[in-house]
């Protein structure tokens, strides 16, 4: 009696294929909270953006409400992200300038999404209002004083790190560099609000310039968590530490 042949076992899909496809599934994040953001925007410059209803929720200067928790959300998924980067990139045994400056990212951005959240940076001002004395700058944005150049030495050191580090002909690279110049364009405009009395579209591009750049820092981090065989190594580990069973 013939054999009959075995049935083809089917085959992983190859690297480059998987590779494209945490590609496309990053991109695809970034382009929903890019679009999200546009939609809050035309909110925002809309007559409908006057009700009540709507500008507690939408509001772009308001607190508390859901541009707010968005724009938190994002940045908390980035700091896991690096988290998980750079636990992967250190079970794998990589350069210790590679994981610690992931774990570096992960922290800063926790302590963003924070800020988000509690709106500390607005706190800072108000306490460095009264101890600078600027009658002529409103206490709101005194933050651009004592906040702003925290972040654009954190903003210039990540762009150093990614630089040396990551490449910037890696697909993280470019969209993190393209993240970090939006943002350094949002303290000028902070700077600038005031003395123009605070225009609502002003407030709007300065939302949206955060907003898309925190996009494209999530897509970066999925991008580079989606490298095939990145969890391989602490997958072994964490398999390797359950005890065997008898």
């Amino acid at each position: 009696m013939a054999l009959l042949p075995a049935p083809p076992v089917s085959a992983a899909p190859p690297l480059g294929r998987r590779a494209d496809g945490a590609k496309r599934a990053a991109y695809w994040v970034a382009g929903a909270l890019i679009l999200i953001q546009a939609l809050v925007a035309a909110v925002n410059l809309s007559p409908i953006g006057d009700r009540y209803t709507v500008k507690s929720l939408f509001d772009v200067n308001g607190e508390a409400n859901v541009v707010a928790w968005l724009s938190s959300a994002a940045l908390l998924l980035t700091a896991a992200g690096a988290g998980l980067a750079a636990a992967a990139d250190r079970a794998q045994g990589a350069p210790r300038r590679l994981w610690v400056g992931w774990a570096l990212v992960a922290a800063l951005f926790t302590l963003l999404s924070l800020d988000e959240a509690a709106r500390l940076h607005e706190l800072a001002g108000e306490k460095a209002h009264h101890l600078i004395d600027l009658e002529a700058l409103p206490s709101l944005y005194t933050w651009v004083l004592v906040a702003a150049p925290v972040g654009v030495a954190a903003a210039l050191l990540l762009d150093r790190w990614i630089r040396r580090v990551i490449g910037l002909r890696t697909p993280t690279g470019r969209l993190t560099l393209a993240a970090i110049i939006l943002w350094l364009g949002v303290p000028a405009l902070e700077a600038l609000d005031p003395s123009l009395g605070g225009p609502l579209v002003l407030s709007v591009i300065e939302e949206s310039l955060e907003a898309v750049g925190e996009a494209l820092m999530l897509a970066g981090v999925l991008v580079y968590l989606g490298t095939p065989g990145r969890f391989t190594a602490l997958a072994a580990r964490g398999a390797g530490s359950e005890p065997s069973e008898r």
